[in-house]
């Protein structure tokens, strides 16, 4: 017996067959995605003396931005809408800024562009615009609101000249 035992424990066990497996389906055709189409270029900042209405991109044609309105209408229907149609304020504005970029209305197309902007919650663009229109248009009292609502002052650059006295530029 004890040679029977010892074989017993010597021997390897039988192998086990595995248990039969279901039929695998066969896969259903993957959809392959076309790659993303390249994203254009970003834009350049604009320069110091160029707001960042003009590098915008135009209105889409059927806009009524798009529409060759005279300065006083653009105005007119820009003050209509300011505080209640956002998205078309900032595209007036900016048509606006592109036609009559130094225009006596400039000012307080710039504002409404602003707080449209912000309105928004554009906050970098509107702080982009409230900058530029801070230093492009100084004396405006419309540029004071614009101080007072942003926060944006304007960048003076201070010289001493040789008699000693500071001044402005």
């Amino acid at each position: 017996m004890a040679l029977g035992a010892a074989a017993f424990l010597r021997a390897k066990p039988a192998p086990v067959a595995p248990p039969p497996e279901a039929p695998v389906p066969a896969a259903a055709p993957v959809a392959v995605a076309p790659p993303p189409a390249p994203s254009p270029p970003a834009p350049h900042p604009p320069g110091p003396d160029q707001s960042p209405s003009t590098t915008a991109p135009p209105p889409p044609a059927g806009s009524e931005a798009a529409r060759p309105l005279n300065e006083a209408v653009l105005m007119a229907r820009l003050r209509g809408v300011g505080g209640s149609n956002f998205p078309l304020a900032v595209e007036l504005a900016r048509a606006g800024n592109r036609r009559f970029p130094d225009s006596p209305d400039a000012p307080e197309r710039a504002s409404i562009l602003v707080h449209a902007l912000a309105a928004q919650g554009m906050a970098k663009e509107a702080r982009g615009e409230a900058e530029y229109a801070v230093n492009h248009y100084p004396d405006s009292s419309w540029v004071q609101e614009i101080e007072g609502f942003t926060g944006a002052h304007r960048h003076r650059n201070l010289i001493l000249t040789d008699g000693g006295v500071i001044q402005a530029r």
